[in-house]
């Protein structure tokens, strides 16, 4: 897995913005269109297509567990799960994003293959999903997906669907249902 993925996936902050021409030119040749594009965007410009495209659309978040699990109770176990295996990676994690988010997580794959490519195959359905979300949105993010998605194992196809079709599940545990 390439570092570049991880990079361009990742919001692009003042420290990344300053760094994003480089970065550019590292990316996979699949990638080429998209680098051009997202190292001469303007930077308020790109802000808000990463916000628009990533952040607020449910289906394009990069929060791994949340495709699985929704606000479930299970979400926790999972993040805490996530926690303990950059743990066991020898990573502490000192970024303020959740241990699922799929830049993170491709870090990971990159820095320690034999733990991080486990865990990207484990949730393949939920990054093909993703993939799919931003290709319908039109996104310029849906290339680094599909790179992505080209250097893991077929989704199940059930349940990428399931998770178009669905969504997240919700928790409704202690939720009273209201009645008109």
């Amino acid at each position: 897995m390439d570092r570049t993925l991880s990079l361009v996936l990742d919001y692009p902050d003042d420290e990344l913005l300053a760094a994003r021409t480089p970065i550019a030119w590292r990316a996979p040749a699949s990638l080429a269109d998209f680098a051009g594009w997202w190292a001469n965007e303007p930077a308020a410009r790109l802000r808000e297509r990463y916000v628009s495209d990533l952040d607020l659309r449910g289906q394009t978040g990069l929060y791994l567990t949340h495709h699985r699990f929704g606000d479930r109770r299970e979400r926790g176990r999972a993040l805490i799960a996530f926690k303990r295996l950059y743990r066991q990676a020898g990573w502490e994690l000192s970024s303020w994003e959740l241990p699922d988010y799929l830049p993170l997580v491709l870090e990971l794959a990159c820095a320690d293959p034999e733990v991080g490519m486990p865990v990207l195959c484990e949730y393949r359905a939920e990054i093909e999903a993703i993939r799919r979300g931003l290709e319908s949105a039109e996104s310029p993010w849906a290339d680094v997906l599909a790179v992505i998605c080209d250097e893991l194992p077929p989704a199940d196809e059930t349940e990428v669907s399931r998770l178009l079709d669905e969504g997240p599940p919700t928790e409704l545990v202690g939720l009273e249902e209201v009645r008109a």
